[in-house]
């Protein structure tokens, strides 16, 4: 259990560590960091004051079902509503909204076409209304753009520079065109013929237009459509709501409210207009009909004027009047009867000849309420399908299923009027036959006075049924004039004064965060394309079982060749120090020989000879008696720090020459330090493992040992060639030297199995060329009260 404790310690101890190591690893480079916030920052200031403010309008409508608004013609006798629609479909409005069509109007009336522009040095405002100081009539325009085949680049944007009131000057900037003209003149210029006119409207000093420099562009109409198509939003308000909410973005406040408005007052006209096509159409059919009763009842008056003047009759005896009341319930049933026969028969003929998907008279005084209530019915889906229409084909499936119902209603309709037409023929006759059998009487009245009844009775029906129409005709003029609007307006078009773009808030967020990303990035693909050695967790992630026993700071550039003074206080010197200490720990040292150190690396270049000579100098300096020997047989490096040929007599000598002794090739007193002596590595042999393995470097460190304290040998790099590793079992302690920025990372690996294989022993790990001035511990390890430099401040806590 407490092993478990401790390895979940460790782990988590671990993971502590790499993440502490990971952050300051970037924030070595605080001031990229600093630099890229401020830069983006800088931007996002300089894009939020000159970047175009988009303000958001918005209006509530809601629509109102059919007669809701409308004029109540119940209290008419005969009078029903003309519209009666329970359920409003949304999604037809929404549609119709934005149809084309609909668009078009709005784009008519508010002169959308036109867009005037006040030119700045660093940005330019849209002109509309009274802050336009001018006015552009069209007159025509280039051929591409009337045949609708025009590109882009044929839509010219034209600058104007008002030189007075009166003068004006035109140019377009891509084709170097110029000219000057005269303001309400008509100008011709790059195919396009208008005039410029002073806005009377113009809500600022007219007198301060030459100061300024405008530019104006003609848009087309099907441009000018598209783009508020995208502009315009309509969405409702809620799934059950039969209100609609309008948005609609854009740069100019007074131009988005007057666009929302004029669609609002352009979709209630059209919905009025729809509303009115049933009634017109059923005051055209009455009228029609009005004029052929005229013509009937003129024609039945004349012949009663004509009748009596050719009998010399002037009225009845009253004692007829008893004959015809008997009669009187029969007749007015007749009468009844023949009035409905002759309003459907003419229905039937007006739906017999009327083409297919239009509307149908309504409410025109047939009792039969199916009929009455089909051709409503019928109606509603010819407007309907017309809405439709607006944004559809008639191959959509929607309108072929409206039409397949419209169909169907129309023979609906027909048959039942039929039916009704012979219900009310049967009717009749019966009541025809019970008026002769009631007015049998009357055949005994004189047959003039026969004569002149019936004629009467032809006028009576006539007048009848005129009055009749007369009727419906004012009930469908009045419910003509008095159609109520489609809508109804809950909110007229508002301007949020806060826009919706730029959002400053979030676009310094953004310039935050990227500021932050930026250098990350850099850094981050860095640091990944970095495939050398930089710090000492990086060592100890791979290799975690060998110690770290010194971390050499780097040296500035030409001193590498120095050796250290007997009191030197630099960083580096400490470094040794802590060295030579770290090693004691690594395998102490017995009393009467010398400690075997080998220093070794596994390519060249890493700071092995470096290590060696200022470790040599360093041990020296607690009069320790030290021999430094140049084992490097290949690439021999001691003699540049003793200014010494690379030919003079050393070790190589020692090894093929039996007679050579060793006292023969020491040099006394390195440097600032007496104990300290060397052997040189001397010529480069042409069999350097073979005159190692030939057994006299063993014999020399046999009979070295009893003369020094501690033997330095600088050996070859590990992973060229193998002549360390023959003589690896002579080590006490294997100093393994690596440097950063220079030893690539996978050779870490190299090192474990070195170790992992026991090919060299004891051995410790050197750290050299770390940055002095940000190498994580070294300002306060080795700097602090020693380096002349004063301390870090606290508040580069990244550095420690």
């Amino acid at each position: 259990m407490n092993k478990e404790y401790i390895a979940d310690k460790d782990t988590q101890q671990e993971t502590g560590e790499d993440l502490k190591y990971l952050l300051y690893k970037y924030l070595k480079y605080w001031h990229w960091f600093v630099l890229g916030v401020f830069l983006m920052l800088i931007l996002a200031f300089i894009y939020n004051r000159y970047a175009t403010r988009i303000y958001s309008t918005s209006a509530q409508v809601k629509i109102l079902k059919e007669g809701e608004g409308g004029l109540d013609l119940s209290g008419l006798q005969g009078a029903t509503t003309l519209f009666d629609m329970n359920k409003v479909n949304l999604e037809n409005e929404i549609q119709i909204f934005t149809s084309r069509r609909l668009l078009g109007n709005v784009v008519e009336d508010q002169e959308l076409n036109t867009v005037i522009i006040s030119e700045g040095s660093v940005k330019s405002v849209e002109l509309w209304r009274n802050e336009s100081p001018f006015k552009v009539h069209w007159y025509s325009f280039p051929k591409s753009i009337e045949a609708g085949a025009y590109k882009a680049e044929d839509l010219k944007k034209i600058g104007i520079k008002f030189t007075s009131l009166t003068n004006i000057e035109l140019t377009e900037e891509e084709s170097s065109s110029s000219i000057k003209a005269v303001v309400n003149d008509t100008v011709n210029f790059l195919n396009y013929k208008f005039s410029i006119s002073l806005n009377p409207e113009y809500s600022s000093d007219l007198q301060a237009v030459t100061d300024g420099l405008y530019s104006f562009i003609y848009l087309p109409k099907n441009r000018a459509i598209d783009g508020l198509s995208k502009a315009v939003e309509i969405t409702p308000a809620a799934d059950r709501s039969e209100i609609l909410d309008l948005t609609i973005q854009g740069a100019v406040k007074s131009k988005n409210e007057d666009v929302l408005n004029t669609l609002i007052q352009k979709f209630n006209q059209d919905g009025i207009y729809d509303k009115q096509l049933v009634s017109k159409r059923t005051e055209e059919f009455v009228e029609e009909r009005l004029k052929f009763l005229e013509k009937e009842l003129d024609t039945v008056e004349q012949g009663l004027v004509n009748f009596k003047r050719e009998n010399n009759l002037v009225m009845f005896e009253a004692n007829a009047q008893q004959l015809f009341t008997k009669e009187a319930t029969a007749e007015k049933e007749r009468i009844q009867l023949e009035t409905q026969l002759a309003i459907s028969s003419d229905f039937k003929k007006e739906l017999q000849s009327s083409p297919d998907f239009t509307l149908l008279p309504a409410n025109i005084g047939i009792a039969e309420n199916q009929v009455n209530e089909l051709t409503t019915m019928y109606n509603q889906f010819v407007l309907d399908r017309e809405k439709f229409l607006i944004s559809a084909t008639p191959n959509n499936p929607m309108v072929v299923n409206i039409e397949a119902k419209l169909k169907s209603l129309k023979a609906s309709i027909l048959s039942s009027v039929t039916a009704y037409v012979k219900n009310t023929q049967t009717a009749l006759s019966s009541s025809r036959m019970l008026e002769q059998s009631s007015s049998g009487g009357l055949g005994k009245l004189p047959a003039k006075e026969r004569g002149e009844r019936i004629i009467r009775r032809q006028q009576e029906i006539k007048e009848r049924l005129y009055l009749f129409l007369l009727q419906k005709r004012e009930e469908a003029a009045l419910v003509h004039a008095t159609t109520g609007p489609v809508i109804k307006v809950v909110d007229y078009a508002y301007t949020s004064p806060i826009p919706v773009s730029p959002k400053t808030k979030i676009i310094y967020l953004a310039a935050l965060i990227v500021g932050v990303l930026i250098p990350f990035g850099v850094l981050y693909v860095r640091f990944l394309l970095d495939t050398k050695l930089s710090s000492k967790e990086q060592v100890k992630r791979v290799v975690p079982n060998i110690p770290i026993v010194a971390e050499i700071p780097q040296l500035e550039n030409g001193s590498s060749k120095n050796l250290l003074k007997a009191n030197d206080r630099s960083v580096v010197a400490e470094a040794f120090r802590i060295l030579r200490t770290n090693l004691s720990y690594v395998k102490k040292k017995e009393s009467d020989k010398a400690q075997v150190i080998f220093v070794t690396s596994s390519t060249k270049g890493e700071g092995k000879t470096f290590v060696s000579i200022n470790l040599s100098c360093t041990l020296a300096s607690s009069n320790n008696k030290v021999l430094l020997i140049g084992a490097d047989l290949r690439n021999p490096q001691l003699h540049t720090y003793v200014k010494k040929s690379k030919n003079v007599s050393g070790l190589s000598k020692y090894l093929y020459d039996e007679k050579v002794s060793h006292q023969d090739l020491i040099i006394k007193g390195i440097g600032d330090f007496k104990s300290l002596d060397m052997i040189l590595s001397g010529s480069i042999p042409p069999n350097p493992a073979e005159l190692i393995m030939n057994g006299r470097f063993e014999q020399l460190l046999s009979d070295l040992k009893t003369e020094y304290d501690y033997i330095i040998v600088d050996t070859a790099p590990t992973i060229l060639v193998t002549d360390t590793l023959l003589i690896s079992q002579h080590a006490d302690v294997t100093t393994y030297v690596s440097r950063a920025k220079h030893t690539e990372l996978k050779l870490l690996d190299h090192i474990d199995d070195l170790n992992k294989t026991n090919k060299l022993k004891n051995i410790a790990l050197v750290i050299n060329g770390l940055d002095s001035k940000s190498t994580y511990g070294y300002n306060y390890g080795y700097g602090y009260g020693y380096s002349a430099e004063a301390p870090s401040s606290k508040w580069k806590f990244w550095k420690k």
